[in-house]
């Protein structure tokens, strides 16, 4: 066997006085192994049949990796093979890493450790990316989460612990993205939230508890997308109305048609629990005396209860059945109200059997609460009117 030793350096040259049959190769660090530094020395060892040890050392003089190559370039490390086990090293002399190839490619379990000794993760390699499980832990030896890949996309059951080993999140991947439901929970193994993902995106309608239990949902959306999310559904018959995300600003709605535009949600609404909603609108143009405002309860265009604001500083509140209009309050005077260019805060309570509607702060009426068949809401848009919705929020008491 012949022993050649090959430092491969970036910047100043530096390391032991060489002799003659030493060899000193410029050349950027073998990219396949990311040392955390670009400086280190190489030592080859040719073995039988056309294949080579080769162990990295730290400048400092310990044991940086250690493996079989197939084939080895001192003049290009990109066309290096790597062939067998290899092993990298914390400078303490700990394992950091253990993987197997094949003519090049990392085929088995791939394990890494803490520099405390203690495994951190060990993943199933086929084709040189994930295909199988992969398990990461604690330094204390606990599972820290639990994935599976296949052919690299992560698919299956996603689990992650606390430190203690009780089950932290719960979420199943299809094609490397959240489908289903996500269920994340408090370490005395209580249901702390509930999210609903769909092709990878979550439901903005959320389930959170607090660690005795109690409960309330949360639909929540705050129109910072570049535009309406599809769970919002434009329920206007007529054509040439226009939905858009304006930055910074809100939902931009805009009615071309002289009837009522509905934009609502799917949200498990229901008439047991209390709950309370909120929204910001601002007038762009239109009628000063046709309203705009929130819908809930929403079944279809001739079943939904209302409240409504107008430019004019009047506002209404009602519930629609079977296309009959009953209204929880004639229509008031409210001297809060602001007439273009300038939000209006609406707010409704719902609290046992009354309900009360606010603008701006100010309680407009308290009347009793009136049943609905409906989950949709959202928002309505009455006559030939712009208006830009700031946010929504539906809060469902459990």
């Amino acid at each position: 066997m012949r022993l050649r030793l090959v430092f491969i350096i970036l910047g100043i040259l530096s390391g032991p006085v060489m002799n003659a049959q030493e060899e000193v190769v410029m050349e950027a660090a073998w990219n396949t192994f990311d040392t955390g530094s670009n400086e280190f020395r190489r030592v080859i060892t040719e073995l039988p049949a056309g294949k080579a040890k080769v162990c990295d050392y730290y400048l400092t003089g310990e044991l940086l990796m250690e493996g079989c190559f197939s084939y080895v370039d001192p003049d290009d490390p990109k066309k290096d093979v790597p062939d067998g086990e290899f092993v990298w090293y914390y400078k303490s002399g700990v394992k950091k890493r253990r993987s197997a190839y094949i003519k090049g490619v990392e085929e088995g379990m791939r394990t890494t450790w803490f520099e405390s000794g203690s495994i951190e993760s060990e993943t199933q390699i086929r084709g040189g990316i994930p295909d199988g499980t992969r398990i990461e832990y604690y330094e204390n030896g606990h599972r820290r989460r639990f994935s599976a890949f296949s052919k690299g996309v992560g698919t299956g059951a996603a689990i992650d612990y606390f430190p203690g080993g009780a089950e932290c999140s719960v979420v199943y991947l299809s094609n490397g993205r959240p489908e289903g439901r996500m269920v994340e929970y408090f370490e005395n193994g209580r249901v702390r939230r509930v999210t609903n993902y769909i092709a990878g995106r979550a439901h903005p309608f959320v389930i959170e508890s607090d660690s005795t239990g109690k409960s309330r949902g949360i639909f929540a959306d705050n129109f910072s997308a570049s535009a309406p999310e599809d769970y919002w559904v434009n329920n206007c018959a007529e054509e040439g109305s226009k939905l858009t995300i304006v930055k910074g600003w809100g939902l931009y709605a805009e009615n071309t048609a002289g009837s009522r535009l509905f934009v609502t949600a799917d949200i498990p609404q229901d008439n047991e629990h209390d709950f309370t909603i909120e929204t910001g609108i601002t007038f762009v143009s239109g009628s000063d005396f046709v309203g705009c405002g929130v819908v809930w309860g929403f079944k279809d265009r001739e079943n939904y209860n209302y409240f409504q604001v107008e430019p004019s500083g009047l506002c209404r509140a009602g519930s629609v059945r079977n296309d009959v209009n009953k209204d929880f309050f004639e229509r008031k005077q409210a001297a809060t109200i602001h007439k273009v260019f300038e939000m209006n805060k609406l707010k409704i309570v719902k609290k046992s059997s009354q309900i009360t509607f606010l603008v701006n702060g100010e309680v407009i009426c308290t009347v009793p609460f009136e049943p609905y068949s409906g989950r949709g809401a959202g928002f309505s848009v009455g006559g030939k009117k712009i208006v830009v919705y700031k946010n929504f929020l539906f809060e469902i008491i459990q």
